[in-house]
């Protein structure tokens, strides 16, 4: 679709991506419309306004993000219909990549409302591209689920593939997800990139311990992304659902001396992983 800037962009719904650091990383496209909307829904309206004021764009924004509810949905939608271009944004990369924003396309779909996508700038494929991994097939798990059983579950069906694996994380947590990948698939070699197009780009390829020790030394900051191939698991899988069910079998019959040695000679894993497990079921019982 083209346009000049002075023309009124035909109603519908605009999905634009922004930069995810470097704002010289807009679209020339994205500015046009940008400045042609009617009106702009995003994540953080300070975030935005960040970008339009950099590029001397004023529009009205509204909030649309995890939070927002079928009657936002509706308000927008009403609004389109009432002729109005409207415009989606994340706080930094492609909306709907692990942001909100899919339950909205969906309803306009529904509604035969125009859907528009502006593409640029994702620190999902940013890093893919950089990290050296093989690129062919890509397995996009984003934020990994919170609670153990839900992660345990992914981390199950990432054993099956043979893919390059993308998850997000935030500095906080990545601490635990480094723990957690090295308990189900051993101190494999992953890549971490963070600040992607930023002053302090990274892009770091090394053992999981090496990751764990550098971070209590120094925390992490920032966006972090992070990778590796499958098939670097999937010579020795473990079956970490059974190994705990089989923990939870012997954990009233046996002192933990004895099922450490049962487990770790049936799993092939070290005597301290099956203690911590074993540590962390008894007390959550």
């Amino acid at each position: 679709m083209e346009f000049n800037l002075e023309d009124n962009l035909p109603a519908g719904l605009y999905i634009i991506s922004t930069p995810i650091g470097n704002l010289e990383d807009i679209s020339l496209r994205a500015l046009r419309i940008l400045k042609c909307l009617d009106k702009i829904y995003c994540e953080d309206t300070r975030v935005t306004k960040k970008l339009l004021t950099r590029y001397n764009i004023n529009k009205s924004l509204s909030k649309y993000n995890d939070f927002s509810n079928e009657k936002s949905r509706k308000n927008i939608i009403g609004e389109i219909e009432n002729n109005s271009s409207i415009g989606l944004l994340s706080d930094a990369g492609t909306p709907l990549i692990s942001d909100p924003g899919y339950k909205l396309v969906r309803d306009c779909m529904d509604q035969n409302i125009p859907v528009n996508v502006i593409p640029g700038p994702s620190a999902l494929v940013s890093s893919v591209v950089l990290s050296g991994l093989p690129s062919n097939k890509i397995y996009f798990t984003g934020f990994l689920p919170v609670t153990n059983s839900k992660r345990k579950l992914e981390f199950e069906k990432i054993k099956s593939l043979d893919a390059t694996i993308v998850i997000f994380e935030t500095a906080k947590k990545l601490n635990k997800t480094l723990l957690d990948l090295k308990q189900y698939f051993g101190n494999i070699k992953i890549v971490i990139t963070r600040e992607i197009t930023k002053i302090h780009e990274e892009v770091i390829a090394q053992e999981i311990d090496i990751f764990i020790k550098k971070i209590c030394e120094k925390p992490f900051k920032g966006e972090i992304v992070l990778l590796f191939n499958s098939s670097d698991i999937i010579k020795n899988p473990i079956n970490m659902i059974e190994l705990e069910d089989d923990i939870k079998k012997l954990i009233n019959d046996l002192p933990v001396k004895e099922i450490t040695n049962i487990i770790h000679m049936k799993y092939d894993v070290s005597k301290k992983t099956v203690y911590d497990i074993y540590l962390k079921l008894k007390n959550n019982s």
